[in-house]
């Protein structure tokens, strides 16, 4: 510690020497490690108190700042609504699916029929079409980086805070093998559902073709 320790009226450290780094308190520590028991030193008990009391007040002033940035559910809604075309596109490498073998009813579905040196066959079932599987599926995390994206073109609507989570995958009898939880495994058009806290559903269609 440099220096000379003299008393100082609290006011004014407080006010002008602390603040313009001319003084400085001294510590119990301090205390213990020089000779100046015989001194009289006034306590501030003010000490700290304004600069915690303006740390406080800057950090309201910044979270009230930050809750105006944030949209509301309805005004949300409304942008992703008129921000977001009818149908997001993604693009992957499909998985060659291997050719079906004929089963035995499509075997026992083929009949020959002579009659007058004629031959009839009858066709057996038509073969179920499976889905063309991909490589890397897409989930929902990538279709909310790539709504964000789309936002974040417009000043307002970059403000719409969105995550993986408010996005639902539609079902249905056609897709039901494509879709796993929350990502898409094949190629076709599918569903979605956008929904930010509070808000109502924007329904889009997401369609994953073959990367060329």
């Amino acid at each position: 510690m440099a220096g000379a320790i003299i008393p100082i009226p609290p006011g004014l450290m407080r006010n002008l020497y602390y603040p313009l780094r001319k003084a400085e308190y001294v510590t119990q520590a301090q205390m213990r490690t020089t000779n100046i028991k015989e001194r009289i030193i006034e306590r501030d008990p003010t000490f700290g108190i304004e600069q915690e009391a303006k740390e406080k007040a800057e950090d309201k002033d910044e979270l009230v700042e930050v809750q105006t940035k944030l949209l509301s559910p309805k005004r949300a809604t409304e942008l992703i609504s008129n921000i977001l075309p009818p149908l997001l596109v993604f693009y992957r490498t499909p998985i060659a699916n291997p050719e079906p073998e004929p089963t035995p009813s499509e075997h026992a579905g083929r009949s020959i029929n002579a009659i007058g040196g004629g031959v009839s066959v009858k066709p057996g079932p038509e073969p179920v079409l499976q889905p063309q599987k991909i490589f890397g599926s897409v989930t929902t995390a990538d279709i909310a980086d790539s709504i964000k994206a789309m936002l974040g073109q417009d000043d307002s609507g970059a403000r719409v805070v969105l995550a993986a989570e408010d996005i639902s995958l539609t079902k249905g009898e056609s897709n039901e093998s494509s879709i796993e939880s929350d990502r898409l495994k094949a190629l076709g058009d599918f569903e979605i559902e956008i929904r930010v806290k509070g808000g109502d559903a924007v329904r889009r269609s997401v369609s994953v073709r073959a990367q060329d």
